[in-house]
């Protein structure tokens, strides 16, 4: 039986009818595969053909070299984990040895091939991404993917992340059908929608295959099945088939099920038994469908039961396998048979199996109510499942134990059990779902606790709630004796509370003093990150020298929660070590989720190190991760972060559009990251000049009564603070905030905060005291933090030009010039050359002005006004001038009143 939408040629060749449009798509997909591969989603209902088109791609596939690898899912309520996949990379596992040693141990471990700890679901992943490569290192890859809807759900996911990281000649060619969902449906992959056939097509297709009807039944025909080809082949026989000559009125999926579901209802009894043991078996072995046959109907079967469905067109039988021309013809088979038969069918497998797991999966469907042995064996499958990596697979035996758990307290731990991995994952919606369920059962205490803090891990819940922060303090108590572990997690999920936004005071010290009552885990790196979220100056010293003296060890979450601690407190050199360690611990492993984590931590820290190339280098992995790995508060760290890079780098327009994006989508009312956008605005006014609006924006971020107000962050502003308040005339307001943040500084040896006081001492000093401070502010270690001695070089620099000691401020501002134009700060790179001009000295430009200068030259070309151009691209005027005279000769003396 050829495939839908096709039809036999003269010479009994298969040719597609119809199909120019996409069969031309197809073929310049695999004529131009660009060396980094490619993806394509073809998109249509049931019967519309696109099975076909993957048959047309094959063929066109092999003709051009490709080596083909295939895979597809089935219309049952579960399948093996990682059946999809193991279709897809059998025939290339021999292959395995290509591969690192962690990534090959995972993909084995994944099939049962190989003991060992469980396997990390992401790394797996990588391990398929790498082997595909290796493999399309000799000859391209053409992977097709036939009903992806039905994947099991870890192979479903593996297809998606291969999708997105997709390297060398491969190319993914997938079909789903409509109004499915899935990960593969929402990674954004290019589309190619499938219809129906026009006219013409549809009258050759029916000629050739119903060539007795009339032209009135043609035109019902194709009016019916809306140029379906499947519909085209099959209606004419369903018309045929009623005594009124009608088709009910159904949606045509439901009319060519009813109509496969009727010819299976006239097989004999055997028969029909033997079709539908094989539609509720997930696999295709004939032996396994004739046994559970057997067993259904208590009498020996052999594979001969199968010829009238072979007969009717339901089925093929060939090689050991039984599998069903359509899936319409499966799906049309059960609905056709009532639940008692399915259970019946399910029965008769599990007793034929001698696979645990899928026995138990099989016994699981047979029946409805409670039966606590099933749901034992259920538990034992999620772990087996586990211990594969297959943690969607565990999810759904956990939760299908659970509705088979007589005792209400052991039905919710297991679903609350199913939740944990749910979150493992970063899916939320399943967490959500898991959790709502639990809850209707009796929790013990403990899992009363556990429940609230896997709530907390994607509900931040209302900015500043201190009584939810009590709440969760509560629970932590009450969980510590049984589960200290659970406990420290709770206390740390209260603690982020205090650091996304101000809880107060009291709340503060609840969670501190919680914490202390629990000296048994004073160095449990989860305590010191509490500690440091929710009170960074008071316990940074205890938290600084904790982690100073901790061996980093080989744990990569470990040393993530060490460095969150650290970056907390301002230590961000120790910070950048310490997230160097986990970032290569965790890649190796496959932990993305937490890699994610990682790379926007680093993110931060680059940034606020004045490490701006390194920040923009793990910026993107780590947003793209956040979004992979469904962790979206952290994705909107990573968006506030970049919003500030953007900021540093001189792309003022993008900042100031990402950080309206960022405010009104992702922050809701967190004063961390309010902060951050506030910083980034503050940024771009000093750079356009905008001084007094510059301090009133920076200086929001150090009063509590504003929403942008952050105690820790506030210490990252101070240095742009002082610049603002000497340009606008707010030096003495400035002072009087130095002078509160000097008593701070005695509480806290934080880098972040001296480094940054050191520069505002120094530029908000009166004259005679102002080259000490700059003096003192040069003999720190600033060996970390080249954005800052840059800036003491700039400002020093620019306080001895004023006093016409040109020699020595020549030397400074080419240093402090240099260094900002490595590591990518246009802004204070342009004051450096404004200053150099002013003394005499030549100047240099980095590649990354080179923008800056088409945007100027255009604007210039208008015939705009310096003053014109300055405000549209948030520029000074003295910036403008510069950069129109780079095309003249250097002109020493030009006029920069406003640098002083």
């Amino acid at each position: 039986m050829e495939a839908p939408g096709s039809w036999e040629g003269a010479m009994g060749a298969a040719v597609l009818v119809g199909r120019d449009r996409e069969i031309a798509v197809l073929a310049r997909l695999l004529e131009r595969t660009p060396p980094s591969g490619a993806v394509l989603l073809m998109l249509g209902d049931p019967g519309i053909g696109k099975s076909s088109l993957l048959h047309e791609a094959e063929s066109r596939g092999r003709a051009r070299g490709f080596r083909i690898l295939r895979l597809a899912g089935v219309e049952c309520e579960a399948t093996l984990p990682f059946a999809g996949l193991h279709q897809m990379v059998g025939p290339v596992l021999d292959q395995v040895s290509l591969l690192p040693w962690h990534e090959r141990e995972a993909l084995l471990a994944a099939f049962g091939l190989v003991e060992g700890l469980p396997p990390e679901p992401f790394l797996i992943n990588l391990a398929v991404v790498d082997l595909l490569a290796a493999v399309a290192a000799d000859r391209p890859v053409l992977v097709l993917a036939d009903d992806v809807q039905w994947l099991d759900p870890q192979s479903h996911e593996v297809l998606t992340f291969v999708g997105r990281r997709v390297a060398g000649p491969v190319v993914i060619v997938a079909v789903m059908r409509r109004g499915h969902t899935g990960p593969f449906l929402h990674a954004g992959f290019p589309e190619l929608p499938v219809g129906g056939v026009d006219d013409g097509a549809a009258a050759q297709i029916l000629s050739a295959h119903a060539p007795g009807l009339s032209p009135a039944e043609q035109r019902r025909i194709r009016r019916e099945a809306l140029g379906n080809p499947l519909a085209l082949r099959e209606l004419p026989i369903a018309l045929a088939a009623l005594p009124s000559g009608g088709l009910r009125p159904l949606t045509l999926s439901d009319r060519l099920e009813h109509a496969f579901a009727g010819r299976g209802a006239e097989l004999p009894s055997a028969t029909r038994d033997a079709v539908l043991v094989a539609a509720v078996d997930p696999a295709d072995d004939l032996a396994e469908i004739i046994a559970g046959t057997s067993a259904l109907r208590g009498e020996p079967v052999t594979p001969e039961v199968f010829d009238p469905a072979q007969a009717v067109g339901l089925v093929t039988v060939s090689k050991g396998r039984v599998t069903f021309l359509h899936p319409l013809m499966r799906s049309g088979i059960l609905q056709a048979e009532s639940l008692t038969r399915h259970q019946s069918a399910h029965r008769a497998l599990a007793h034929t199996l001698d696979d645990v797991y899928r026995r138990t999966w099989h016994s699981a469907q047979s029946i409805v109510g409670p039966d606590d042995r099933i749901a034992d064996a259920l538990e034992a499958n999620a772990a087996h499942a586990l211990s594969r990596g297959a943690v969607f697979s565990a999810i759904n035996d956990l939760e299908r134990s659970a509705q088979l758990t007589s005792w209400s307290a052991l039905r919710g731990h297991r679903l609350l059990m199913a939740a944990g991995h749910a979150f493992g994952m970063g899916r939320e919606d399943v967490v959500h779902e898991l959790l709502q369920s639990a809850a209707r059962t009796d929790l013990t205490d403990l899992d009363r606790a556990r429940k609230e803090w896997l709530g907390e891990m994607f509900d931040y819940g209302t900015p500043g709630d201190a009584a939810r922060v009590n709440e969760l303090c509560d629970f932590a108590v009450r969980s510590a004796p049984a589960d200290p572990d659970l406990a420290l997690d709770l206390l740390l999920a209260a603690a982020l509370r205090c650091w996304w936004a101000d809880t107060g005071p009291a709340a503060r010290a609840r969670v501190v003093a919680c914490a202390d009552r629990l000296p048994e885990t004073a160095r449990d790196p989860r305590y010191l990150a509490a500690l440091a979220a929710v009170e960074p100056v008071l316990r940074a010293r205890q938290v600084i020298e904790a982690l100073t003296r901790m061996p980093p060890g080989d744990d990569g979450d470990a040393l993530r929660v060490m460095s969150l601690a650290v970056h907390g407190v301002g230590h961000m050199a120790l910070a950048a070590e310490l997230l160097a360690r986990s970032e290569v611990i965790l890649r190796r492993q496959g932990r993305l989720g937490l890699l994610s984590q990682v790379l926007t931590t680093q993110s931060w820290t680059y940034v606020l190190l004045g490490d701006l190339v390194r920040a923009a280098d793990v910026a993107e992995e780590g947003s793209r991760l956040a979004a992979e790995t469904g962790q979206p508060a952290w994705g909107a760290g990573q968006l506030v972060c970049d919003v500030l890079l953007k900021a540093f780098v001189g792309d003022a327009q993008e900042a100031l559009r990402r950080a309206i994006e960022a405010e009104l989508r992702e922050a809701r009312g967190r004063s961390v990251m309010l902060s951050g956008l506030q910083l980034a605005r503050g940024l771009v006014s000093l750079s356009a000049g905008r001084n007094r609006e510059a301090y009133q924006t920076l200086r929001a971020i150090f009063d509590p009564a504003e929403p942008s107000f952050h105690q820790r962050n506030g210490f990252a502003s101070l240095m742009f603070l002082a610049d603002a308040a000497v340009r606008a005339g707010h030096r003495e307001d400035a002072r009087e905030l130095v002078a509160e943040l000097e008593v701070t500084a005695r509480e806290t040896p934080s880098p972040i905060l001296h480094v940054h006081l050191s520069y505002a001492r120094a530029v908000l000093a009166a004259d005679g005291d102002a080259e000490d401070f700059y003096l003192a502010a040069l003999r720190q270690d600033l060996s970390h933090w080249p954005y800052a001695r840059a800036k003491v070089e700039l400002a020093y620099g620019s306080w001895l030009r004023r006093r016409n000691r040109l020699h020595e401020a020549q030397s400074l501002l080419t240093s402090a010039q240099s260094t900002f134009d490595r590591i990518g700060a246009l802004p204070c790179g342009d004051e450096a050359r404004l200053e150099l001009r002013a003394t005499g000295a030549p100047i240099d430009w980095p590649e990354s002005s080179a923008e800056r200068l088409r945007q100027i030259t255009e604007l210039s070309a208008l015939r705009l006004a310096d003053d014109e151009i300055a405000e549209r691209l948030s520029l000074r005027r003295e910036v403008v001038a510069m950069y129109r005279g780079r095309a003249r000769p250097d002109t020493p003396g030009e006029d920069i009143a406003a640098v002083g």
